[in-house]
């Protein structure tokens, strides 16, 4: 499994598992309402990105959900004032995220990996100024289904027969991710834009 996912997973292993409840409820909803509500959706993704960036830096401790939560928050207030041009900068991060992933799976490292995820993040980011509803919907549906499945990751932790087959899937295909993401941010993205046409609303 790739690097990112692991330490997310040692991140949650070392949460409580009532973490999973507020994390559901969080994802549901961005999933749902996440249009409604775009700009503080920008601000609580930049703090969820804070959250995992610190996470990784801190590394396995006792006291890593404090660090990783204070970064999350300080990353969220800093995306507040410029919104607008935070929502584009948060649809080329996960551009590139998704491009990095890809090419790391297909075995590119060094300048060649670094060098496309960095045109993917221009490329994104030049593409969400352009289409600023599209990606306000497709962010708010990717990191709504992440949350969901990350709390429902802590719920599973608890019963070690069915997360070692979930582990074991993830560590042998790399398929399972994506499509264990994939899914419900298709559905959230169908969902949300038949709401926004049919309320005949602009972002």
């Amino acid at each position: 499994m790739i690097t990112s996912v692991q330490d997310w997973l040692s991140l949650l292993r070392n949460s409580h598992s009532a973490t999973g409840f507020p994390l559901i409820v969080s994802g549901l909803a961005l999933m749902m309402f996440g249009w409604r509500l775009w700009k503080v959706s920008v601000v609580l993704a930049f703090g969820v990105i804070g959250t995992m960036v610190g996470g990784f830096l801190i590394g396995p401790r006792d006291d890593q959900w404090t660090y990783a939560i204070a970064c999350g928050v300080l990353l969220g207030l800093l995306s507040y004032w410029p919104v607008k041009y935070s929502i584009a900068v948060l649809g080329g991060v996960i551009g590139a995220g998704v491009t990095h992933f890809y090419l790391d799976r297909l075995g590119l490292t060094g300048g060649m990996l670094w060098g496309g995820s960095g045109a993917a993040f221009f490329a994104c980011t030049a593409m969400a100024v352009l289409n600023r509803r599209h990606v306000v919907i497709l962010v708010t549906s990717f990191l709504g289904a992440v949350l969901v499945l990350s709390g429902l990751t802590t719920w599973l932790m608890t019963m070690p027969m069915f997360f070692g087959t979930l582990r074991a899937m993830a560590a042998w295909s790399v398929i399972v991710v994506p499509f264990l993401v994939l899914v419900p941010t298709v559905m959230s993205c169908f969902y949300q834009m038949a709401e926004v046409r049919r309320l005949q609303v602009e972002l």
